[in-house]
């Protein structure tokens, strides 16, 4: 009862185990498959997706959303390494901000087990936590300004100079029996992200941009969410790492919980290009 009241998609464990056995089915299916790739509205969200997969990963490319990765399942670890949590505005937020501590904590001493009602009025919160401006995935691309810190990047509290985030991207498919290349551009062409799968189901992301159109102190990022922390290779990087916490109801009030890591990639804009690679076993 109380899973259903709190908790639910706040609690990773519950997710990694729904994650464990759809790898341990879809690696059934796939056995022995080289590597390929289909396009399909794998979501019902009216854009198509691009699914690649081999007898070892599953992977999803969402075109529509500036080419993030949005899924990255390895069937020998057994887990989505992008099964982290966007975190978002509730509305209990909101009212805990507003709540009178004396008042609603008198109420609570009446009980000796004290009901969901009691339980969601005495929650108080000093300050809003941070809600993410876009969804979280891998390989999320934005411009970020000179002044932008880590602490605020990691509070949300920041504008992009540019997000790439919800832009759409035409995408253009190389298949052969070692990789599948997704090219994807955005309309303008002021970005190319060339995404390259190997069967292990490691990833190599390229990145190429217009230079010229942003100023020369700010940086081109691309951040990558996962579940877990990991290792990347990358030359020319910096990178910023921060916990990604969620603050969510439960039977004792807000629980603060660790859904997963942000990676930050920062090359200065004036580059133009840029590279990093995931790969298997991270």
């Amino acid at each position: 009862y109380w899973h259903g009241v709190f908790g639910g998609l706040y609690l990773p464990f519950l997710r990694a185990e729904i994650w464990r056995n759809l790898a341990v089915a879809e690696r059934e299916l796939r056995a022995g498959e080289s590597i390929a790739c289909e396009s399909v509205d794998i979501n019902g969200d009216g854009h198509d997706e691009l699914w690649i997969h081999s007898s070892r990963f599953s992977a999803i490319v969402s075109p529509a959303r500036g080419g993030a990765l949005e899924e990255l399942a390895r069937f020998a670890l057994g887990e989505n390494l992008a099964d982290s949590l966007t975190r978002r505005r509730e509305s209990y937020h909101v009212t805990a901000m507003e709540l009178a501590t004396a008042e609603h904590a008198a109420r609570a001493e009446g009980e000796s087990a004290p009901s969901i009602h009691d339980i969601e009025a005495s929650i108080e919160l000093a300050e809003l936590p941070p809600a993410d401006l876009d969804d979280r995935a891998l390989f999320v691309g934005r411009v970020l300004p000179a002044p932008v810190t880590l602490e605020r990047y990691a509070r949300a509290a920041y504008e992009p100079v540019e997000s790439m985030a919800r832009s759409a991207m035409t995408v253009d498919v190389k298949c052969d029996a070692d990789s599948v290349i997704t090219t994807l551009r955005t309309i303008d062409d002021a970005l190319v992200k060339q995404l390259t799968f190997f069967p292990d189901g490691s990833v190599r992301a390229k990145f190429s941009w217009l230079a010229s159109r942003y100023r020369e102190d700010a940086w081109f990022t691309s951040e990558i969410s996962v579940a877990r922390p990991i290792h990347l290779r990358s030359v020319g990087a910096t990178i910023w790492e921060h916990p990604i916490e969620t603050l969510a109801k439960s039977e004792r009030g807000l629980d603060r919980t660790l859904q997963g890591t942000s990676y930050l990639l920062r090359w200065p804009a004036s580059s133009g290009e840029a590279e990093v690679e995931l790969v298997s076993g991270d």
